[in-house]
């Protein structure tokens, strides 16, 4: 097998998840290379870049930061191999069989490893972030193949790099979010099912919940570019549950209401999102109250 391992790095050192990947790749059959490409981080800079002196490792510093589906496009391109293997950077290999899982589901076009998100963290400030990673991305392989396409995520999963030439993740989609829902359903439009396995990462770092919550509101902006501009609303809303909720609600003219009650209920959501007990309930309410404002503007 030929794995080219494909990380975007952003202001994370890696250091410690590439030597267990270079270790784990060295005592392997196949043949590697791990392709770590910047996205115009500040910070760690020296530390990622000696990686660079790794047999089979590559640095690519970018200049200026591409976005998260500009960032996967690239690394795709500079490829050598046949399968490749894309994963966030604040992660770590769960034990010392991570590759060798892969390597075994060899002749799948896309296959998923999935999330693990550890035991509660000691700040406060990062226990939405945990709550929500916890109870709604942390899925067994059975769970997930239910509906194998809905629950994509670019956080750990594997490819052809010929099937990736076709669909690529599209480059219109500015900011945070949906990028990778977008890439599950042109899979999915291409008759490719994706494989999942028990093959989980290690997430590493928690947004704060501020920072959580104002990504989770960009990413249901983009879910409504998405079904705007680029004409997906049907195949996402039998895939994404604020979707149908949204398409419910619509049918009474609720949307309208939402959105001018918005500005009164976003500091009592903002409130108990940000404290000690989030719901999830309130996550979700939010955010669909906030789809209702995108969709009027």
């Amino acid at each position: 097998m030929e794995l080219s391992i494909c990380i975007p790095v952003y202001n994370q050192d890696v250091t410690s998840l590439v030597h267990e990947l270079h270790r784990q790749a060295s005592r392997s059959s196949c043949v590697f290379e791990i392709l770590l490409m910047d996205d115009g981080s500040t910070s760690f800079l020296e530390e990622n870049g000696a990686l660079d002196a790794l047999e089979g490792v590559r640095y690519v510093r970018l200049p200026q930061n591409v976005g998260r589906s500009a960032i996967r496009n690239k690394l795709a391109d500079e490829a050598r191999y046949e399968y490749l293997i894309f994963m966030d950077c604040d992660v770590l290999p769960l034990d010392d069989s991570f590759l060798e899982r892969y390597i075994r589901v060899e002749g799948h076009d896309v296959v998923m490893g999935g999330y693990h998100y550890g035991g509660q963290p000691t700040s406060d400030k990062h226990i939405l972030r945990w709550k929500y990673g916890k109870e709604r991305e942390e899925r067994s392989a059975e769970e997930r193949s239910v509906r194998p396409n809905d629950s994509f995520s670019t956080f750990n999963f594997m490819i052809r790099k010929a099937l990736f030439e076709r669909v690529r993740f599209d480059e219109s989609l500015r900011g945070y979010g949906h990028e990778d829902t977008l890439f599950g359903l042109s899979l999915k439009r291409e008759g490719i099912s994706v494989t999942h396995i028990d093959n989980a990462l290690s997430h590493l770092n928690y947004d704060a919940s501020d920072v959580f919550l104002q990504k989770s509101l960009n990413a249901v902006a983009n879910l409504q570019v998405i079904c705007q501009r680029l004409g997906y609303a049907e195949d996402l809303a039998e895939s994404i549950r604020i979707l149908r909720c949204f398409k419910r609600i619509d049918r009474f003219g609720l949307p309208t209401l939402f959105a001018k009650i918005y500005p009164l209920v976003r500091p009592l959501c903002e409130k108990k999102l940000l404290g000690k007990h989030p719901s999830l309930f309130i996550f979700d309410l939010y955010r669909l109250i906030y789809l209702c404002v995108c969709s009027r503007n």
